[in-house]
């Protein structure tokens, strides 16, 4: 996955540099050190909510990857409204205001190196998905678990449950932390009024509410 990622970021800077080549730009002009450690410092502030014990590598490199974007967008609203507010005359203000988009160059630059590997593999599982009798069985299970107001999320994880998966294999198919598999496991229980796996399991192919004793 390094390798990939390595792989990712020189074909972007090799990119930049053509587009830098055929527009006759000054390269040296996008990167600015202080904004771009301000910009890396602030991505990695918008992820530290998202950070719990046990996260995967992936997952955490997926999200470092969104926040980026969303740090290189706040970066250049502030750069935008101080330029525009200590501008002195029109003669500087459009190269002033072209500078301020270089936090949102680098976090698309990152949300591209960070967050591509997670979603390909993503796709690539959802591809290899079963089309046979047992995916129709799949979404029978899925059909009898909506109706207790389950998401999405809490639908994927009671059908690898119904499969016999594990929490850690669970949150490695789904590439999550086994800490938030536990937390939608626990949402799971609370709405469909089970207390173990097994009797989610049965209720989920007998089409059975069953309480816990």
């Amino acid at each position: 996955m390094m390798k990939r990622r390595w792989q990712i970021s020189l074909s972007i800077i090799l990119y930049i540099l053509i587009l830098a080549a055929a527009l006759d730009f000054n390269l040296l002009k996008l990167f600015d050190l202080r904004l771009f450690l301000l910009f890396v410092l602030g991505t990695a502030v918008l992820t530290v909510p998202f950070y719990e014990k046990g996260i995967e590598r992936g997952e955490l490199c997926y999200i470092f990857g969104r926040k980026a974007i969303e740090a290189g967008l706040i970066q250049t609203l502030l750069l935008l409204f101080v330029g525009l507010q200590n501008s002195e005359g029109a003669k500087t203000l459009l190269s002033d205001v072209a500078k301020s988009f270089r936090p949102l160059l680098y976090g698309f630059c990152f949300q591209i190196i960070f967050s591509g590997k997670y979603e390909e593999t993503a796709a690539v599982q959802a591809q290899d998905m079963p089309k046979d009798a047992a995916s129709q069985e799949e979404l029978d299970l899925t059909a009898r678990l909506r109706a207790f107001g389950l998401t999405k999320r809490e639908l994927e994880i009671a059908g690898l449950i119904a499969e016999g998966k594990s929490n850690g294999e669970i949150a490695q198919a789904l590439f999550i932390s086994e800490a938030t598999v536990k937390k939608h496991i626990s949402n799971i229980f609370e709405k469909t009024g089970v207390g173990r796996r097994e009797e989610l399991v049965l209720m989920a192919l007998d089409g059975k509410n069953v309480k816990k004793g």
